[in-house]
């Protein structure tokens, strides 16, 4: 094993403390120089001197020091290192000739620094930080190796790349068109077509959607010449429909080049790629690079969280997914009750039909974007006002809604703090389950407005169950998260549910979320196609109401044999066209 100290530059505010990392260390008061103070005014952690106790870490207010155990790796697969205490990354994914290779792993393992190193756009410096990297240098370390060819050509400048970027929110600020961002020709406008952007390709940028924005940069990457096509994250805000046309786009396109795809909905990957890379670590700390896989090994190995070839553990429990039985057509639990509601908007039309939710039941909300599904939400949450029906009389509802923006610079133990004596606001809940439960413990004293996406948003998931209520109302919930925190959310969601005896209504667009945490489905979708209006229908149960979303999609699924898990059969094959002539688009088999 290797000791690692890591410092994280954005956390530590040494003006604002008392240095008691300093302070407080043996080694220091043992008259060592484990702790110093380095150029920038921020402690420097000797990684030599420090003896493991920990003692930094549990008395630096703002959880900005990292002392870890890691699994020994040699100092020469250190590919890139940002500081002396900061993040190292170890070896890196390789490119196929052909074909699209996935990359899995957590948030801030160093996913998107290794597809900057493998672009070109930054120059890996071997641990080497002080001295910064050169092309010549990489290329001799990687002599006789796989990558050498690789970096030889970007050495020279004849590698063409292009990177579809983790986030789009930036687009939203430009002011050209569709067209004008994907650019011209004949493969800009068969991109355009292939994304379904054709109606939108006049409009500016500012005007779209986040899904919308995620398909022009897409069909911009997709257009281009290149000889290596990185896509960062290319589902996010992106619905179920979309998310598969975008998948067949990619594996058209992989069929003549190299493709190379960071991914957390792990069907659509599993669905996409030939084989995959996958990444452990600690986040924010240093992140190991795995040899490839095949497709269905690699996640079945990043569910199981253990590598037989390197001997490494990655996860304390295995991720198991179950068949769901048949729901029972009798009811007597119901807890909540809703009438059939419509609301009309201009250019669109809302209209649901009755239903119940039982106590202890997680339902599942479903169906491609603009069919409703946040609006009927907000009808049940009281944010909007049907214009027929009523919400549900005499029900407690906690809601978490669909875009987040934090607008207080109070942290989550401020504020959990602050709701400690609100009736409506379970404290002993919020600390001794969910803070630990979604990870929060090293985010506590963090302000909201300097969380991530992805940590805002388990945050506020946290806050929402934390509220004693009849109906959870949860918009959403896995958005930015990793794979891993989305499947840990998942079965928290479903366990505190069922402990409360509430019930909960979930909009999600991950099938294996929602298989983990429902046990039934509200299905939506634009009747006749027709994009101004939006039914809703249900509870079903799952088979049927995956089957009635899938059927829509043209696309069936299968259980994996050794872990049970949600699969995406390929078009044309035995078990696909043999569950279409039977009408079973969901887990007809276990194979």
């Amino acid at each position: 094993m290797a000791r690692i100290a890591i410092l994280r530059d954005e956390r530590c505010h040494p003006k604002e403390c008392q240095w008691e990392c300093q302070a407080y260390c043996p080694p220091v008061r043992m008259g060592q120089e484990c702790i110093v103070e380095g150029p920038l005014g921020k402690p420097i952690i000797s990684e030599t001197l420090c003896i493991g106790c920990g003692i930094c870490v549990h008395k630096c207010p703002f959880d900005a020091i990292k002392i870890l155990n890691t699994p020994e790796a040699p100092e020469s697969e250190i590919v890139h290192r940002y500081g002396y205490n900061g993040f190292r990354l170890y070896r890196l994914p390789l490119p196929p000739t052909r074909g699209i290779t996935g990359i899995l792993g957590p948030n801030g393992t160093g996913k998107s620094t290794a597809l900057r190193v493998l672009a070109g756009l930054e120059v890996p410096n071997l641990g080497h930080y002080a001295e910064g990297g050169q092309w010549a240098t990489v290329v001799e370390r990687f002599r006789g190796t796989a990558l050498h060819a690789h970096f030889e050509r970007i050495a020279r400048g004849e590698l063409r790349a292009v990177v579809k970027p983790q986030y789009v929110d930036r687009l939203s600020e430009s002011t050209a068109t569709v067209a004008e961002h994907v650019g011209a020709g004949a493969e800009a406008r068969r991109a355009i077509e292939g994304t379904g952007l054709a109606s939108k390709s006049a409009v500016p940028l500012t005007q779209l959607s986040g899904g919308e924005l995620q398909l022009a940069e897409i069909a911009r990457v997709l257009a281009a010449d290149a000889d290596l096509y990185l896509f960062d994250e290319p589902s996010s805000y992106l619905d179920i429909v979309h998310r598969l046309r975008v998948a067949r786009l990619l594996r058209e396109l992989g069929e003549r080049r190299s493709v190379l795809v960071v991914e957390h909905d792990l069907a659509l990957l599993d669905y996409l790629a030939d084989q995959a890379h996958l990444l452990y670590g600690e986040p924010a700390a240093f992140g190991v690079v795995t040899h490839p896989l095949p497709m269905r090994s690699a996640v079945n190995t990043y569910l199981e969280g253990y590598l037989r070839d390197e001997n490494v553990r990655f996860r304390p429990e295995p991720v198991r997914f179950v068949a769901h039985p048949p729901r029972p057509a009798a009811r007597p639990d119901a807890l909540v009750r809703y009438p059939a509601l419509g609301k009309a908007f201009p250019g669109f039309q809302l209209t649901t039909g009755a239903g119940a939710l039982a106590k202890g039941e997680t339902v599942g909300v479903v169906g491609p974007n603009a069919t409703g599904k946040t609006t009927f939400v907000r009808l049940l949450a009281g944010a909007e006002t049907p214009d027929t029906g009523a919400p549900p009389s005499g029900v407690t509802v906690s809601y978490k809604p669909q875009y987040l923006k934090a607008t207080q610079s109070w942290s989550l133990r401020e504020r959990s703090a602050a709701l400690a004596g609100d009736p409506t606001f379970d404290a002993r809940t919020f600390e001794r389950e969910l803070v630990p439960g979604l990870h929060l413990d090293e985010l506590l004293d963090v302000a909201l407005t300097d969380l991530s996406g992805g940590e805002l948003q388990r945050a506020a998931v946290a806050l929402a169950l934390a509220r004693p209520a009849t109906l959870y109302l949860l918009d959403e919930p896995s958005a930015y998260l990793d794979a891993d925190e989305r499947m840990a959310m998942a079965r928290l969601v479903r366990r505190q549910v069922e402990r409360q005896a509430a019930s909960a209504l979930v909009v999600d667009h991950d099938v294996y979320f929602l298989d983990l945490a429902c046990d039934a489905l509200l299905v939506f979708r634009n009747p006749d196609g027709d994009p101004q209006r939006g039914f809703g229908e249900g509870p079903f149960s799952m088979r049927e109401g995956m089957n009635r979303l899938l059927r829509e999609v043209e696309v069936t699924f299968r259980r994996d044999a050794e872990t049970a898990r949600p699969r995406i059969n390929r078009e044309g094959s035995a078990l696909d066209r043999e569950q279409r002539a039977k009408g079973e688009y969901y887990y007809e088999a276990v194979v």
